[in-house]
């Protein structure tokens, strides 16, 4: 949302993050998959691969056997020794599966050329996934058509010829065998963790090697620029990582060094909060080069030794529900609404506004008084507050994160801005941030930008697009928004308002009568529409935390949740907040 002139959750029940992510498809990029109500998260079910793998069968015809192929490829074991039992020998030799591997859906075959022995068809499809080697997951679009050859060998069909270099992945197999896990990095405090999403083949998510192996290579490369790794270079794994008799798991580590105490805690955060995050439970023997990774914790860790750490913990407020309506910031009760305090309670000039996560401090997009133009306020909430930096246009500013109250973020005159304050000297320092990537990926002005919970990542609105983006700093202290990326294209351009309900899902609002309230991921996903029924478009604004979204449509706020610990099947009007113009605010 752009204005301008004139005009602690737990681990294993969050109410509302996670709703879909854990029964998303990959969709076409067609349209938004709809769903019937939010769910809650659950611990992730172990069930492994839905169906056995497909083999070839002597009665199978030639394009009943490239489709048994393409949900063969989804297996990555050997080398994908599956899916090459249907190709003749010179083809298996000649194919080369490594590297990226292209998740197809809408999948069609035509032939082209038929006799008894051979035939030569086209496989179309649509991509809507790229699956890294590393098991990153980047959406996708656009059309796949490759030419494949079959030929008879005695009673069966096998594909002969070359093929593409890379592996093409039925959807639905995709779906029915991929599982999303969390790897774990620091920021570059390392005093917090980021979520690091890749999607591992079966139950190689249930194996603490596949994924301490995966955190010991590092970061996905667009995501280097904005964490650190703990492990340091030449260091690994020694080993299987072993299960314990009774529970647990026993990690041996080598090539560590002369980590100090600070460094190995961090690195010990990374290793069990991706392991918890796995159901892979403690308590975690971390042992380096022969001997405790910490003295202290010879007998093995758990998470409560490093809760400091937790990816999941939110600062804790009483500071509900505010709402921006006829230009004031006011707090929404039981009752009714009274203002949230200071001048920005009482004013008649606000047009947007955010709370930090604690609850301590608001920012907020102001009218100036006595000329044009809009100013970007801060101070603490219920307070009084201090101009940051002032512009013709400004949108809906945001704090860097839940850890920072310091810096806030907006896009000036079509131009990020970060202004870092000082409240010891009431001073700031107000920067434009390098946003020179943005534009090759999406065109059109900038109209929303929010920052993750972990201060890590930035979500964006850009021409009505989705885009993801990641802050990074150079040795001069510049800071730059890099690897931007399409968040999914099945929102399409028609984003209008975006809010991080945790720091691995966003809640997305967009101008459409069908899926006005999107669910998107970060894991390479697509967007999932949120029930509607009774959601009067256009919804202008969105807002959400790990239990709640709160939407603005025509007539006013509604929110959706959890009641009694069960996911609402409808919108519920907050009944204060009725008011057409009425912009919802959470810390």
């Amino acid at each position: 949302m752009i204005a301008r002139v004139g005009g602690r959750t737990s681990r294993r029940f969050v109410a509302l993050i996670g709703l879909l992510v854990t029964a998303i498809v990959l969709a076409a990029c067609g349209g938004v998959p709809e769903s019937s109500s939010p769910q809650p998260i659950e611990s992730f079910k172990r069930e492994g691969p839905t169906n056995a793998v497909p083999v070839p069968q002597s009665d199978m015809d030639p394009e009943a056997l490239v489709r048994a192929f393409l949900e063969a490829t989804a297996s990555p074991t050997d080398g994908h020794a599956a899916a090459r039992r249907f190709l003749t020998a010179p083809s298996s030799q000649q194919w080369d599966e490594r590297g990226d591997a292209i998740i197809l859906d809408e999948i069609n075959t035509f032939v082209d050329q038929r006799s008894q022995n051979s035939v030569r068809m086209r496989l179309v499809g649509d991509n809507v996934g790229v699956l890294k080697s590393n098991g990153q997951l980047l959406p996708a679009s656009g059309r796949v058509e490759t030419t494949i050859s079959l030929v008879r060998v005695g009673e069966q069909w096998l594909i002969d010829g070359p093929l593409p270099n890379g592996a093409m992945i039925d959807r639905s197999r995709f779906v029915a065998t991929y599982r999303s896990v969390s790897l774990y990095f620091t920021d570059r405090t390392h005093q917090h963790l980021v979520s690091d999403p890749r999607w591992l083949y079966g139950n190689q998510d249930a194996d603490p090697t596949v994924l301490l192996t995966r955190l010991i290579a590092g970061p996905a490369e667009d995501l280097e620029a904005g964490v650190d790794n703990g492990f340091p270079t030449g260091s690994s794994l020694r080993g299987q990582a072993a299960q314990i008799s009774g529970g647990g798991v026993r990690i041996e580590l080598t090539g560590l060094g002369t980590l100090g105490v600070r460094d190995r805690t961090s690195l010990a955060a990374q290793i069990i909060w991706t392991l918890n995050a796995a159901d892979i439970g403690g308590p975690y023997v971390i042992n380096a080069d022969g001997a405790p990774l910490v003295p202290e914790r010879s007998a093995g860790w758990q998470p409560a030794d490093v809760k400091a750490f937790d990816p999941l913990a939110t600062p804790t407020t009483d500071v509900g529900l505010n709402i921006v309506r006829d230009g004031a910031l006011l707090k929404v009760t039981d009752t009714g609404t009274t203002p949230s305090g200071g001048s920005l309670g009482t004013s008649r000039d606000v047009r947007s506004a955010s709370i930090s996560a604690d609850g301590d401090e608001v920012t907020a997009v102001v009218a100036a008084r006595g000329g044009p133009g809009l100013q970007l306020v801060s101070g603490a909430y219920g307070g009084e507050v201090s101009p940051l930096t002032s512009g013709t246009s400004i949108t809906r500013p945001s704090f860097s994160g839940s850890y920072g109250n310091d810096t806030v973020w907006a896009v000036v005159d079509g131009k990020p801005v970060r202004v870092v304050r000082d409240s010891q000297n009431s001073s700031q320092i107000v920067s434009t941030v390098d946003a020179a990537s943005i534009a090759p990926i999406a065109r059109g002005p900038i109209t929303e930008l929010q920052v993750s919970p972990d201060g890590v990542r930035v979500a964006l609105i850009v021409g009505g697009q989705v885009l993801l983006a990641v802050i990074a700093t150079n040795e001069d202290g510049q800071v730059t928004l890099s690897d931007p990326r399409i968040a999914a294209y099945n929102v399409g351009n028609q984003a209008v308002s975006l809010s991080w309900a945790t720091s691995t899902t966003l809640m997305v609002a967009r101008d459409a009568s069908d899926s006005p309230v999107v669910q998107l991921p970060i894991n390479g996903a697509p967007a999932s529409g949120l029930i509607s029924g009774n959601v009067a478009p256009p919804v202008r604004a969105v807002t959400a935390d790990a239990s709640n979204v709160y939407i603005g449509d025509q007539r006013g706020i509604l929110r959706l949740g959890s009641t009694n610990g069960q996911p609402d099947q409808y919108w519920t009007e907050v009944e204060p907040a009725m008011s057409p113009t009425a912009i919802p605010v959470l810390p």
